[in-house]
């Protein structure tokens, strides 16, 4: 067993040297002080395991002596002090223990009771030992721990970009279980003016939740910025989290994007509660359930990424939420639930939800701590954001790049796999085409491209929107059409040229469909809910020059470069 240090404080020199030689005896050491000075100066060189003290010496007594010798002893170890005395009262031994000792021992000693306190105190010198080693480790464990929590939540917030989440169309809130969220909340403002959002809800919570997260978001901003289509970023998603997580950890989601130009909104979820459609007065429209399973749980050849589409007829809000919001519990265990929620919405205006559903959960909690993280995200579709025409705004081609033509034929195979629009607006980008003018152009490449495969390729008819639930059999003629498409070709062209006054894009989109006749299609009323016939409108409102050529499938457009011509 561990050898003890002892420090033995007496005046009668005698005593010391006897219970020193006793230590000795039972294998420990022991150092004397005739007086209290002496003691103080040993204890401050030296490490001691046990200090007995007489309490009657001159100078200072044994009293004033321990008070001194815990005093010292702060932010230490802890050492017992036995006090010796040759008064046994019991008002001794309490005025003793209260001068800060542990323990009393009476003259003339009992050296048997000695050796027993010695081993006593060693046990429990042992255990102080112990719990104070652990406390280090647990500091040092808990200093690790804030270090990396802070560089995770620096990381995480780089990476939500909240600039984007303050969107003038975008409310939301998150409250995490722990230090950090396994929930994530993005949204994103394409380049042709749709908005994406996603809600994301990792496996567990906490910094490896949150790590499991940090994937995605880059994925999810540089794809959504490009405009892809939804279906081809939950793919990528998907594939992101199957790269780079453990195989256990798996990620459910919700994305939408709202398309205002063409009134759609457009959903898909895998394992996320069912986002709500609100309209005005906070009455559920529609509930886009879970179709399709997290990311992460099947390899991207069994992947599903079909994604729910819906017509928007009126000024609407989309809520986004985890299940932690729904499963958190009252202090009878009772859940909050998905109708207390929707009970929560009902009459409260667009501005007011998201105050209005914190504030009904955490009263249903009343005081009951979050055992999940709670998440949720608003996302307002305005039917006069979908009708406003976008405003002209002044940019211009970098000169340094002079002039450029690409061209590129899309065949029939690839239109139905690739989602080729980001990756025009990209090279559009790459030659020069500056962010003032980006808009524009991607604006214009997007409408270009959807009639050309939509009207020309698969001869769609647009006029059945209008009908009675015309829209979702649109879509899903659509859909028919194009995957078994085996024959269509579109053939696409953008220049710029040079001109006095700075340049133009020439941009030029044809197809190898029937074509149609320009003068015989209805004018659309700007102010209608009309879902046809606004694609060229949009286009003319954008350009100098329109024109349909050929049989009416090829369809030519310019947009100046020059700041000075775009402003007038």
């Amino acid at each position: 067993m561990k050898a003890l240090r002892l420090l033995v404080v007496d005046d009668d020199q005698l005593i010391g040297q006897s219970i020193q030689e006793f230590a000795k005896s039972l294998g420990h050491t022991a150092v004397y002080a005739q007086d209290g000075v002496q003691a103080l100066a040993h204890f401050g060189e030296q490490e001691f395991d046990l200090v007995l003290l007489d309490r009657v010496m001159p100078g200072m007594d044994g009293l004033e002596l321990a008070g001194k010798l815990r005093r010292l002893q702060q932010g230490r170890n802890w050492c017992p002090l036995i006090m010796l005395s040759g008064f046994s009262e019991v008002d001794e031994q309490i005025e003793a223990l209260n001068a800060g000792c542990d323990d009393f021992l009476a003259k003339p000693i009992n050296f048997h009771v000695l050796e027993a306190k010695i081993h006593a105190f060693r046990r429990t010198a042992d255990l102080q030992a112990q719990i104070s080693r652990k406390n280090r480790e647990l500091l040092h464990l808990r200093e690790v721990q804030e270090q990396e929590r802070r560089i995770a939540q620096h990381l995480m917030a780089r990476l939500v970009r909240q600039e984007h989440l303050n969107h003038s169309n975008v409310q939301h809130m998150i409250y995490p279980a722990s230090l950090l969220s396994g929930d994530l909340l993005l949204a994103c403002p394409s380049n042709n003016g749709d908005i994406y959002v996603m809600l994301a809800d990792a496996t567990g919570h906490g910094l490896p939740a949150a790590i499991t997260l940090i994937p995605l978001t880059q994925t999810f901003y540089a794809m959504a910025s490009k405009g892809f289509q939804l279906a081809t970023i939950a793919a990528e998603l998907n594939l992101q989290n199957r790269q780079y997580n453990p195989v256990d950890r798996f990620v459910a989601a919700t994305l939408a994007v709202f398309r205002p130009r063409e009134h759609i909104l457009e959903i898909w979820n895998g394992g996320i509660p069912p986002a709500l459609l609100l309209d005005k007065k906070g009455q559920v429209l529609r509930r886009f359930a879970s179709r399709n399973v997290p990311f992460g749980v099947l390899p991207n050849d069994e992947f599903i990424n079909e994604t729910e589409l819906c017509q928007i007829r009126e000024d609407c809000q989309l809520l986004l939420y985890s299940d932690g919001l729904i499963e958190g519990c009252n202090p009878a265990g009772e859940q909050y639930g998905k109708q207390r929620l929707e009970q929560a919405l009902h009459n409260v205006a667009p501005e007011r939800r998201l105050e209005a559903i914190r504030r009904s959960a955490f009263s249903y909690l009343d005081g009951q701590p979050i055992q999940d993280d709670l998440s949720c995200l608003l996302l307002n579709c305005p039917l006069e954001l979908a009708n406003k025409q976008p405003a002209r705004k002044g940019g211009q081609v970098s000169s340094q790049v002079g002039e450029w033509r690409f061209s590129v034929s899309l065949s029939a195979e690839q239109l139905k796999r690739l989602d080729m629009l980001p990756l025009l607006v990209g090279w559009g980008q790459s030659l020069g085409v500056e962010p003032s003018l980006r808009g524009s152009f991607n604006l214009i490449m997007a409408e270009l491209l959807s009639n050309a495969l939509d009207h020309g390729v698969l001869e769609m008819d647009s006029r059945i929107k209008g009908e009675v639930e015309g829209f979702e059999r649109y879509i899903e003629e659509r859909s028919q059409r194009l995957q078994g498409l085996e024959q269509g070709e579109i053939d696409i062209e953008v220049a710029h040229r040079l001109t006095p006054q700075g340049g133009t894009l020439a941009i030029s989109v044809s197809d190898s469909g029937k074509g149609f006749d320009l003068h015989n299609l209805p004018e659309p009323n700007p102010g209608s809910l009309a879902y046809h016939g606004r694609g060229l409108q949009l286009v003319r409102a954008l350009t100098e020059v329109l024109e349909v050529r050929g049989r009416g499938n090829e369809v030519y457009a310019e947009l100046s470069t020059d700041s000075a011509a775009q402003e007038r």
